[in-house]
């Protein structure tokens, strides 16, 4: 069969069919007749024979992308499950996450060792000398530690909690946000970020030892400092997963590597969002406080980074396949 005479007798079952798949496309799956859906298996079917046809006959040709597309086209429709949001959301958060926290292990392993590198750098770093510090608080703040206060003491006297809790939550989620999208740089936007945030944290920490204000600083990150610290390095670490699968070498293809990796990275992102917001919460209504004991401040600190780390390592997924499938996103 010539390729005009293999277009002219099949071409009206490709018709058929792709107007099937535009009906169908209207409507939930769950939506169509029994009969439809019958129908339109038995049209599938009929497109990827022609589609192994024409690739063998006719490669490269305008039908043979055609089959190609509607073949790819009803086996999304057909063949994938289609699950309410609800049994989705908690399979995520009960197996998923968890299972994609461990199988990222690596890479958060190698952002936590960078943040921890970098932090110790700005701790020495400033301990040395002092100028350091001002790359990350400016004059103002450094001076007021000379007086004997930290920058953080008139916070609620600045903006009332409610709206210094957004600003908070609308920061961490942009860190952590930039964070993951680093990586689609290879991995250096978001192996900045950690080294950023490592050097600050450590020229704090070294600054307000100076002055002898950092019992009063620990005071203040006490209750959110813990779970917010690891969870950049997990944003971060989400990041390095998607670069891995820009620069790790497979025998699969390419973009079959980069899908893999790029979903894990997703999954620990959106499993960092609900902290995020709990976070913002507590740092503008708990750790500002001066009403509030530091050690209740350090259990609660404590108890939100239990939670977390339960939760990402929770024997919940150890049943769990590498790849549970309709998980989210």
């Amino acid at each position: 069969m010539d390729y005009r005479t293999f277009q002219l007798q099949r071409r009206e079952d490709w018709e058929a069919f792709a107007a099937g798949l535009a009906a169908a496309g209207r409507a939930r799956r769950e939506a169509l007749a029994f009969e439809d859906l019958e129908r339109l298996a038995a049209l599938h079917r009929r497109v990827i024979s022609d589609y192994a046809y024409a690739r063998a006959r006719f490669p490269g040709t305008a039908a043979t992308r055609r089959l190609r597309q509607l073949a790819f086209a009803g086996h999304r429709l057909l063949a994938t499950r289609h699950r309410p949001l609800g049994p989705r959301v908690v399979r995520f958060l009960l197996r998923g996450f968890p299972e994609t926290f461990r199988a990222c292990g690596a890479s958060i392993a190698v952002a936590a060792g960078a943040f921890l590198l970098m932090t110790a750098t700005g701790f020495v770093l400033t301990a040395l000398h002092e100028e350091f510090a001002y790359l990350f608080l400016g004059p103002s703040a450094i001076e007021g530690l000379r007086r004997g206060t930290l920058w953080t003491d008139s916070l609620t006297s600045v903006m009332p909690p409610e709206l210094l809790s957004g600003r908070i939550l609308t920061n961490n989620i942009s860190v952590a946000i930039a964070a993951w999208a680093g990586g689609a740089l290879w991995g250096t936007f978001s192996a900045w970020i950690l080294c950023v945030n490592g050097l600050l944290l450590g020229s704090v920490l070294a600054i307000t030892l100076r002055y002898g204000l950092l019992g009063n600083l620990l005071t203040f990150i006490a209750a959110h400092g813990p779970l917010e610290l690891t969870l950049i390095v997990v944003s971060a670490g989400a990041g390095l997963e998607l670069a891995r699968g820009l620069i790790v070498a497979d025998v699969r293809p390419r973009r079959a590597v980069l899908r893999e990796h790029a979903r894990r990275s997703v999954r620990l992102v959106l499993g960092v969002a609900p902290w995020l917001a709990v976070l913002g919460f507590v740092e503008g209504f708990v750790s500002p406080r001066d009403d509030i004991d530091t050690g209740a401040k350090a259990a609660l600190g404590a108890v939100l980074l239990a939670a977390f780390l339960a939760w990402a390592l929770s024997a919940a997924a150890r049943d769990a396949g590498t790849e549970a499938e309709g998980e989210m996103p």
